[in-house]
């Protein structure tokens, strides 16, 4: 019950800062998918089923970073002509950076999740 408290109060902070930001900034369903599916391809791939949530989060963690990088290449390669406009730039670096947001808080509830401790 205490991990569910703690879990509640650290989401609502999460949840809380992007909603005085602005919500729509923190929602991009293919940085997310990317981020949930390699959690699961990381879970399945370790193949120990006592561990499958502390795996799932470190997954997320992983493919966060991954997918970060994969972002940052694309700005930095020019992919979609966006390196040198400034207008774009911004918008481009805020969406590569989610999937770092994405993976630490699917670890985050994952740690409250998992009943080995």
């Amino acid at each position: 019950m205490i991990k569910v408290l703690g879990l509640a109060i650290c989401l609502t902070s999460i949840f809380g800062a992007a909603i005085v930001v602005g919500i729509d900034l923190y929602l991009d369903i293919l940085s997310f998918l990317f981020v949930l599916g390699g959690a699961v391809g990381f879970a399945l791939m370790k193949n120990t089923l006592n561990t499958h949530i502390k795996s799932f989060g470190q997954g997320a963690v992983f493919f966060g970073w991954l997918g970060t990088l994969i972002g940052l290449v694309a700005i930095a390669g020019n992919r979609y002509e966006i390196l040198g406009n400034v207008e774009k730039m911004g918008p481009a670096f805020a969406v590569s950076m989610l999937t770092i947001l994405y993976g630490y808080t699917i670890k985050l509830a994952m740690i409250a999740l998992n009943t080995e401790d």
